[in-house]
């Protein structure tokens, strides 16, 4: 008996002693305060795997991998979303956005891991670049009344009047027919989608922008609004869209 104990607790030594030890959890150590503290975090945090990847990726693919394009934890542990110190840090050196953030800090680790200069001014140039030209394309589609085609309306009564000329007469009736205009969230992936697509709430447009200008700020809310005050035209409702408006 003595010798099948000995035996199994030896098994067990041997089985422990070749795994890895567990790495700490990002969430768990304080957000770093410059790019080469970073290093040091993913050092320890990283999975061994995700290492390997951004070493081994091209640098430009990197943040497209599917490990990486849906943001691994430590972008959201460090808050580089909600201004944390480490936003200002890149905020101070020019780069704006967390998602370039993002991408720069992959780009500066995978040179690191590879010996190689990580030219973090050269990138910041690089994104702001790209950052002046997405947001001059932007600028020039709040000034078009139509994107691909599709005719964008410039505020909300003439959201109203477009869906009158698109939606058929069942449509139209199926929505007037609600029994109140918090049932209009019902049509929020399909109708509501649509708008958020074709309208340019996501990407840009003059009916996005006019929607800013009152302090709506997200795409989901633009369309729940548009779909809400549409059921009141529909029901000759008024007052509450057109105080809105004011």
């Amino acid at each position: 008996m003595k010798v099948l104990i000995t035996t199994t607790i030896l098994l067990l030594h041997l089985l422990t002693f070749g795994q890895t030890k567990s790495k700490p959890d990002v969430y768990d150590l304080p957000i770093p305060k410059t790019l080469e503290e970073c290093f040091k975090l993913l050092d320890k945090t990283l999975p061994d795997e995700e290492i390997h990847l951004v070493k081994t990726l091209q640098e430009d693919s990197i943040y497209f991998n599917p490990a990486f394009q849906y943001r691994a934890d430590f972008f959201h542990a460090w808050k580089i979303y909600n201004g944390s110190r480490l936003t200002e840090y890149f905020n101070k050196k020019g780069l704006l956005g967390s998602f370039e953030i993002y991408e720069a800090i992959l780009v500066s680790y995978h040179r690191y891991l590879n010996n190689d200069s990580i030219k973090l001014d050269e990138q910041i140039n690089k994104y702001r670049d790209k950052q002046q030209k997405d947001y001059a394309y932007y600028i020039s589609k709040t000034d078009k009344d139509s994107l691909n085609g599709i005719y964008v309306p410039k505020d909300l009564q003439d959201c109203f009047i477009q869906l009158d000329k698109t939606l058929s007469e069942k449509d139209k009736t199926e929505i007037k027919n609600l029994k109140s205009r918090d049932e209009t969230i019902e049509y929020h992936h399909g109708l509501g989608m649509w708008l958020r697509n074709n309208w340019g709430l996501w990407g840009g447009s003059r009916l996005q922008k006019y929607f800013l200008e009152k302090k709506v700020n997200h795409p989901d809310n633009m369309s729940s609004l548009i779909l809400e005050f549409y059921y009141d035209w529909l029901n000759n409702k008024n007052e509450g869209w057109q105080k809105w408006t004011q």
